[in-house]
């Protein structure tokens, strides 16, 4: 009794210390933003309250007051997106060219910002460093295509050099963004140019020199892309000249109606037609804006071009971040395969010495992630069969083999995509009993078929899915020991287990979205809990009723990364992104009840429920019959 005394406290008090509950992070602690006009989301405000503007509504190259791309994906991931002059992230402004000055059309007073001055003034505000946890954007290069082609219009530089110097931008580019890498930025995404002969003051020009305009477009992307890669610069390429080209052949599917005009007109007062000066209610209207791609002559996007821009590069992340479910789900999964054997185990040790029990079962349970800034709420549901024999070796030992079907339908959220799965366990397992001391060991391997992956990618008006199919695995290794104490007509105590698993996802390629298809890189998923609690079952009229509680720690828990890289570009560019990390500290209460329905017949029912992980939530229950023979 003395000895009761002093284990059962130790052991509640264990369980109490280490149930302690993290809360699931965002995936990226900000959004920090560096550029020109196209991501400026108003830095000029100051400008244009000194001239009388109503620059609380303005101040952004686009149909005002709408937000760009830059504030859209800030928002997304539960930050402000404020200009970095107003306490935000957002450090593009307006007329930046990548190194050079002087800008295009810096109004007087403002400072001359290109994208190298503003990645030092976020560095030099953060220490020199690069938070890693960050999400970046880089998109520049335009303004130094106009004041190139400017030049060459005005006979000052050749076609020879134009090229030259627009591809040694291109490299300069690569320079800024691996300085941000250098500095310990680990998500960078990099934009490519869309045509520039698609803008409304470019249609007029000669066919030749449109021709030419394309071209050097597309040389300039070819050449960051490649400089990205021979860098080493694992950044996400964003590829918006493949985009704008098939919005281009098919506008009206993604909601435009005209992608040739301009939606801003003159503004009064205004020195120019320029979608700086352009608001919704004065010289442009919400129809416009969300109907027109172009706001202005020189490209500027209108409002409804920006919210594609922003989807099509949170399709990016979210594609991969999505996918790192297809590694997460099996280990879920595993938990019904394994009490299924259980408690067709514990049924085998009650047959006698020499004798097989059969035993057959089915179970269901569900996986489920809330919905938090940046992933979708993400559900998995399983439906599970198990079969198995085992034999009674000795009087303390139980052997046995089983094969498990597991059938999962796993969604990305609403109208972001699902998955099914099909996997196929085959384990073999045993059990020890010494007196009040109890073990078992249960070993898996299994294959794993992912059919039917359909991916969602909402631009404007239209959604894409992508379509993919591919395979995986999942070895596990299951540990379990305990002992109980008598109280009574109870059996109370300290039980322990270890499981460890391995799963590994092929990679894949989809098809079907377009610019929007992804090449998945192949997912290793490891994983081993640890856990501790306590154990209570008693006899009842030939009834073994039972309940379990452990506290569990999760030490394979580490930072995972999903590497995908977009099919539409050539060079084939890899990037990463964070895969969904849940908390490393939980609790699991189990419940079952276990008898013999006849004399050769026994029946054990299981219900499992995971707490404590922040914004997830598991449970399953299973049924199990065996039969003696």
């Amino acid at each position: 009794m003395k000895t009761k005394k002093r284990v059962l406290p130790a052991v509640v008090a264990a369980i109490l210390s280490a149930a302690s509950f993290g809360a699931q992070a965002t995936p990226f602690s900000n959004v920090v933003v560096f550029g020109d006009s196209l991501s400026d989301a108003g830095y000029f405000r100051p400008t244009l309250a000194a001239l009388g503007f109503p620059a609380a509504q303005m101040g952004r190259f686009s149909t005002n007051p709408d937000p760009v791309w830059s504030e859209l994906i800030s928002q997304y991931y539960g930050f402000q997106g404020r200009p970095s002059n107003a306490g935000g992230s957002i450090y593009a402004q307006g007329g930046a060219r990548v190194t050079l000055s002087p800008g295009v059309s810096t109004p007087p007073g403002m400072p001359e910002r290109p994208v190298s001055t503003q990645i030092t003034e976020y560095l030099t505000s953060h220490g020199g460093t690069a938070d890693p946890n960050a999400l970046y954007g880089v998109w520049a290069g335009s303004n130094d295509f106009f004041v190139n082609f400017s030049q060459l219009l005005a006979g000052q530089i050749t076609s020879a050099q134009l090229q030259t110097n627009m591809l040694a931008v291109a490299g300069t580019e690569v320079q800024q963004v691996g300085r941000l890498y250098g500095a310990g930025a680990k998500y960078v995404l990099v934009f490519g140019g869309f045509d520039g002969a698609m803008t409304p003051g470019n249609l007029g020009l000669p066919a030749d020199t449109r021709s030419a305009i394309t071209q050097l477009t597309a040389g300039y992307n070819t050449t960051l892309w490649n400089g990205l890669l021979s860098s080493g610069l694992r950044a996400t390429p964003v590829d918006l000249f493949s985009l704008f080209n098939e919005i281009r052949a098919n506008p009206a599917a993604y909601g435009f109606a005209n992608i040739t005009g301009v939606a801003c007109g003159q503004f009064p007062g205004a020195p120019s037609t320029s979608s700086f000066f352009c608001l919704q209610g004065v010289n442009t209207t919400a129809t416009l804006a969300n109907t027109f791609m172009f706001a202005d002559a020189t490209g500027h996007l209108t409002a409804a071009s920006h919210r594609i821009v922003a989807q099509f590069a949170e399709s990016l992340i979210e594609g991969p971040y999505n996918y790192s479910m297809l590694a997460e789900a099996p280990l879920r999964t595993r938990q019904l395969h394994v009490m299924g054997i259980a408690d067709g185990l514990a049924n085998g040790r009650n047959a006698e010495v020499g004798r097989f029990t059969a035993f057959a079962g089915g179970g269901a349970g569900e996986f489920d992630v809330d919905e938090s800034p940046g992933s979708a709420k993400a559900s998995h549901r399983s439906d599970a069969l198990t079969v198995g024999v085992t034999v009674r070796a000795s009087e303390s030992v139980t052997l046995g083999a089983a094969y498990g079907q597991v059938r999962n339908r796993g969604s990305f959220g609403v109208d972001m995509g699902d998955y099914k799965t099909r996997e196929h366990s085959y384990s073999l397992f045993a059990s020890l009993n010494a007196g009040r001391f109890y073990a078992s060991g249960v070993g898996t391997i299994s294959n794993i078929s992912y059919d039917d992956i359909h991916r969602n990618i909402q631009l404007g008006a239209l959604t894409r899915q992508a379509t993919a199919n591919t395979s995986g695995s999942n070895g596990s290794v299951f540990l379990n020991a305990g002992y109980d104490f008598s109280l009574g007509p109870f059996l109370v105590g300290p039980v322990v287990s270890a499981t460890w698993q391995d799963v590994e996802v092929s990679g894949f390629e989809e098809a079907g979205a377009g610019s929007a298809n992804l090449r998945l890189s192949t997912q290793k998923r490891k994983s081993q809990v640890w856990s501790g609690g306590l154990r209570a079952s008693c006899e009842w009229e030939g009834w073994t009723p039972w309940i379990r509680f452990t506290a569990d720690k999760e030490t394979e828990n580490d930072p995972r990364l999903v590497t995908a890289s977009p099919m539409s570009i050539p060079t084939g560019n890899q990037y990463d992104v964070p895969a969904y990390l849940g908390d490393s500290s939980y609790t699991t209460f189990s419940a079952g009840v276990r008898g013999w329905l006849a004399k050769n017949v026994a029946l054990g029912v299981s219900y499992y429920m995971v707490s404590g992980r922040s914004g997830s939530s598991e449970q399953g229950a299973s049924a199990v019959v065996s039969f003696k023979f």
